[in-house]
């Protein structure tokens, strides 16, 4: 409306015109304003969910990466990757503490577990901005690993006995040589669980989430390994021993 009566002013007129032009700017200059505060609040918003915890990354300039995406709270799997890594020299990624009592942070999707419920989850905004934070730590590291490999820790009792794992973009032959590598390592060390491995072993744990829109989802081929509690805190250096024994076989033998 008040641009339709600035026109109806007389054409010679230079006043009409320098209004409009006057309005003009401060349109444009508030566009800018709102664009740049929309802006300082989306950097606040990823500064504010990446406070709950951090990255620690070590790049060793490998093909192969192991991870711990719930340091801290799936107790020692971050002292066990960067064991495993320093062993080893594969590149690692611990995200330490996105998961918590207070904030259950996925990390590996874009969820996080909505409060007062077991397993259900819900994508948020802070959820969102840990795990492109994620993704992108591990595509520093390499941006097309030849084998990615998530380490997850469990207290369910029913699983306390085996270790799974869930995989993604193995066949069925090399899910059977994975199974009798991990076996041959497993017997070097003193743990007592059994090697659960997806398609041919029952496994209660599938990563299903992470492999519908997650980090598995977009790194392929990959192993998800749930480890007992009772392994990870009372039999720590034998899980380390065991991955380091068996993950360099993998590497050579079935990702070269």
């Amino acid at each position: 409306m008040f641009v339709k009566k600035l026109a109806e002013f007389s054409p010679h007129s230079k006043r009409p015109r320098l209004i409009v032009l006057t309005a003009v700017a401060f349109c444009a200059l508030f566009s800018v304003i709102e664009a740049v505060a929309d802006s300082n609040n989306l950097v606040s918003a990823r500064e504010e969910a990446l406070s709950f915890g951090q990255f620690i990354a070590q790049n060793n300039n490998s093909h192969y990466i192991i991870t711990a995406p719930h340091g801290g709270y799936d107790l020692m799997t971050e002292v066990i990757v960067r064991e495993v890594c320093t062993n080893i020299l594969w590149s690692c990624l611990i995200a330490q503490d996105f998961r918590s009592k207070g904030h259950y942070i996925n990390v590996t999707r874009p969820t996080e577990k909505l409060s007062g419920t077991s397993n259900k989850e819900a994508p948020t905004t802070r959820a969102l901005h840990v795990y492109e934070e994620y993704l992108s730590q591990i595509y520093l590291l390499n941006k097309a690993p030849k084998l990615y490999v998530e380490v997850h820790g469990n207290s369910r009792n029913e699983s306390k006995n085996r270790i799974e794992i869930a995989t993604v973009g193995i066949n069925g032959d090399q899910a059977k040589r994975v199974k009798l590598i991990l076996q041959n390592a497993i017997s070097s060390t003193k743990l007592t669980q059994s090697i659960a491995i997806e398609n041919i072993d029952y496994i209660y744990y599938h990563a299903t989430s992470s492999k519908a829109r997650g980090s598995l989802s977009k790194i392929k081929p990959a192993l998800h390994f749930e480890f007992p509690r009772n392994s990870r805190i009372t039999s720590k250096d034998e899980v380390v021993a065991f991955l380091s024994l068996a993950l360099p076989e993998l590497a050579l033998e079935l990702f070269p």
